[in-house]
């Protein structure tokens, strides 16, 4: 295991490469595979045919260019954007809590998007706008709830990880709640079971129009990341010590909370609620590749983009013809490897 950690720490470029390559195979097998299987010659046929025109698909039943083109593509592409979302969320709330168990949800901003597009689904809303009632509703939801957690968590103008963590984790037992009570008493039987599937977390719905929200977040979230990656090597060594560097703490602390905010809430707006995405992935390149937020930043992205992919595919497997939630799927993984870094690491209250 050191001899691995030693070379991805000295060669972290070519494992970008290898992860990127195994990333383009990873979207046509999710593209590939699922109930209704398609060769992966097909694949690569129907998607150079649809961008470039080029070569004739007509030996190729149009229901599965359909299933390619629509259905697919749109789902595999959007399981890479939330992936590697949740994960760059998940590396902010370590970097800014100096925890390696913190992950995106402990700020509450999941339980708010879920408050909001829940209120969507159940109080009818979504009807004069279609699916986009509820991407606003997550959004408002959201906003709403960076904005409690952020102004209860200054204390003397300033913002502590821990108070952050203590604040976030109380909106959010209060937006679960409200959750539960707008279910609760929802009139349709039919509203009731399209939030609640909607809040297990997957990828099912997914349609090109969602690709651009979460693209136009992911990219710029990234980039902005591996600029600030040195400030945030400096704050994980103690924020006298960043000051001393010349970091501007505060400011970066506030960059950190703006983006995983906007980063969960993308993500959450058109996939629902699936856990522990945040917290697999930054911990496991994290206890390979050491602090650097130079190496953790681009792997962390790719490794959270390859992970969901395969979780997507798993969750549309294992029950098939059936659909099994994704959200299910990283619950059951992620829980139990919670409970063994507890356990592992001797975590105590202050530590």
């Amino acid at each position: 295991m050191k001899g691995f950690s030693n070379f991805v720490r000295k060669h972290t470029g070519l494992c970008c490469v290898i992860l990127a390559v195994l990333l383009v195979f990873s979207v046509i097998a999710g593209i590939s595979l699922g109930p209704v299987n398609i060769p992966f010659r097909d694949v690569w046929r129907i998607i150079f045919n649809k961008l470039f025109g080029s070569g004739n698909i007509d030996d190729i039943k149009t229901g599965t260019q359909n299933i390619v083109w629509f259905i697919r593509i749109p789902r595999v592409l959007l399981g890479l954007a939330v992936g590697g979302g949740l994960t760059l969320s998940g590396v902010g709330m370590q970097a800014f809590t100096k925890n390696p168990l913190a992950e995106p949800y402990v700020l509450g901003i999941s339980s708010g998007a879920s408050a909001g597009a829940v209120l969507a689904i159940i109080a009818s809303v979504v009807l004069p706008w279609g699916k986009m009632s509820i991407s606003f509703g997550s959004f408002v939801g959201a906003l709403l709830s960076i904005i409690i957690v952020y102004t209860l968590s200054r204390s003397g103008g300033d913002i502590t990880p821990i108070r952050l963590v203590l604040v976030g984790v109380a909106v959010s037992a209060i937006f679960r709640a409200l959750t539960n009570f707008i279910v609760y008493t929802a009139p349709s039987d039919a509203q009731v079971r399209q939030a609640t599937f909607w809040m297990l977390g997957g990828l099912g719905s997914a349609e090109w129009s969602d690709l651009i929200i979460t693209y136009a977040v992911l990219i710029p979230s990234a980039v902005v990341m591996m600029i600030f990656s040195r400030p945030l090597n400096a704050m994980m060594m103690g924020d006298s010590s960043a000051i001393t560097l010349g970091v501007n703490v505060n400011a970066v602390r506030k960059l950190l909370i703006f983006i995983t905010a906007v980063l969960t809430s993308s993500a959450v707006a058109v996939s629902g609620c699936i856990g522990f995405v945040g917290l697999i992935v930054p911990h496991i390149v994290r206890s390979v590749t050491g602090a650097d937020h130079s190496k953790v930043i681009p792997l962390s992205l790719l490794c959270g983009s390859i992970f969901m992919i395969w979780a997507d595919v798993a969750a549309r497997l294992v029950c098939a013809p059936a659909e099994l939630p994704v959200g299910i799927l990283t619950a059951l993984f992620g829980g139990p490897l919670f409970l063994w870094m507890v356990r592992k690491r001797r975590y105590e209250f202050g530590k």
